[in-house]
């Protein structure tokens, strides 16, 4: 269920974002094994859309990662999960003051064609499991 936004700076060729995407699917789902419905979201910003420190342009994007994620994942996970991505975006942005934000959600706050999540208690079973 983690659902990931990276905002980068333009100019990461295709396979560099492929390869980026996939070692933070496999971050994400080593944490987040169920279900298997992970998505990231790659926005690109080119200089003249950035702001930093109030300067307009100054310098490339800094890398941010915002994902949605279930509650109940252990912080040692979450640790492991975290180097991996930051090591990931590294390698494809050389980059430096990467930013990531864990918002995390309860089962009642995240419905799926309408139905809430706490509602399907065989969801809410399957994933104390998953995560514990």
């Amino acid at each position: 269920m983690p659902i990931g936004y990276l905002d980068v700076p333009t100019g990461a060729d295709l396979d560099t974002k492929r390869e980026l995407v996939k070692a933070m699917y496999d971050a994400l789902r080593e944490a987040y094994p169920f279900p298997d419905d992970t998505r990231i979201f790659l926005r690109e910003w080119p200089m003249d859309c950035v702001s930093q420190n109030g300067l307009l342009g100054s310098v490339p994007a800094r890398p941010a990662f915002i994902a949605h994620v279930p509650e109940g994942v252990d912080t040692e996970v979450k640790r492991t999960m975290l180097k991996k991505i930051n090591t990931a975006v590294a390698n494809a942005y050389q980059l430096p003051w990467f930013i990531t934000f864990l918002h995390e959600h309860s089962l009642e706050l995240v419905a799926v064609d309408g139905v809430v999540l706490a509602d399907d208690q065989q969801r809410v079973e399957d994933q104390r499991k998953a995560y514990s």
